[in-house]
């Protein structure tokens, strides 16, 4: 039997040699081969030539917010020098107000009478660089009959960073409304009830923690207690809209709702009375009342 060089006895296998005939594996390398060769160059040609996804060259553009920031910026420059007004601080109200007379600035108010706080509550541009400015003023108070809150007007000129006020700040009314608006709840309370039974747990377990909250919401009402409780709750009086009356007076049955308005008053833990308003919606399960909604009026 003739060896070839190949098979020679002086030649061994690698260990991670197949096991198979010679011209089998020459056969299986040179078409590996041949295929990188032939496949080398095709890569390459479809790389160059396809671009592939299209990247967009820019962030699509996105629509400009027109905000005015002079709007913010003119009225915490007034609260400022509202506040420098009322202090009497003669070389800053010199600066904000340049058309002050001598006269006028000897007759700043006290400083010992300097509100506990100042706070701009309206800004109307009037023209093209002047704005009108309400700032409401809120006095210390040591006297209950002292109003609670005084408000000033006040016109600026200028833009930016950079105001100065026309005139020294005058004196107007409180604004209110032409025609105040209307709830829609009856001005006739309900009396007393299975209703206002409910209306009473709920605010006294709620507000002033008093009982089990549970106890009075609908399986599906979920919202936070208070952080606080205090020390008393009373009802002032429960109102339903009108077409909700006839129900809420009626034996409570299933499936029924109500809205009504409960007007409270809470006393906190320092003696203080709020009196507070609450939009509340119930639902009868099982003959009972739930409080199944509650929110700040209007929620009818």
């Amino acid at each position: 039997m003739n060896e070839t060089p190949e098979t020679g006895p002086g030649r061994s296998e690698p260990w991670f040699a197949p096991h198979l005939p010679r011209s089998t594996r020459t056969i299986l390398v040179q078409f590996l081969v041949w295929l990188a060769v032939l496949c080398g160059p095709a890569g390459l040609f479809m790389q160059v030539t396809w671009d592939g996804p299209a990247v967009p060259e820019s962030e699509p553009e996105r629509p400009a917010q027109g905000t005015d920031l002079s709007a913010l910026g003119v009225a915490g420059w007034a609260e400022r020098v509202v506040t420098a007004y009322l202090e009497g601080d003669i070389d800053t109200v010199r600066l904000a107000y340049p058309t002050a007379r001598d006269r006028q600035l000897e007759a700043l108010p006290d400083p010992s009478g300097a509100p506990s706080r100042v706070s701009a509550v309206a800004v109307e541009q009037i023209g093209d660089r002047e704005w009108t400015i309400t700032v409401a003023v809120y006095p210390r108070r040591e006297d209950p009959t002292t109003p609670a809150v005084r408000h000033l007007r006040l016109t600026a000129h200028g833009e930016g960073t950079t105001w100065a006020a026309l005139s020294l700040p005058v004196e107007v009314g409180a604004w209110a409304p032409a025609e105040p608006p209307e709830l829609a709840y009856a001005s006739r309370k309900l009396a007393d009830s299975p209703l206002t039974e409910a209306v009473q747990g709920w605010a006294l377990a709620y507000l002033a923690g008093e009982g089990e909250l549970d106890r009075y919401l609908a399986p599906e009402a979920a919202f936070p207690p208070i952080a606080m409780a205090h020390a008393a709750v009373e009802i002032d009086g429960v109102y339903p809209v009108p077409e909700d009356e006839d129900t809420a007076v009626a034996p409570a049955g299933d499936g029924d709702t109500v809205f009504v308005l409960a007007d409270l008053v809470v006393t906190t833990s320092d003696g203080q009375s709020w009196p507070m308003s609450y939009a509340l919606e119930l639902t009868s399960r099982s003959q009972r009342w739930e409080i199944s909604a509650v929110a700040t009026p209007p929620l009818a």
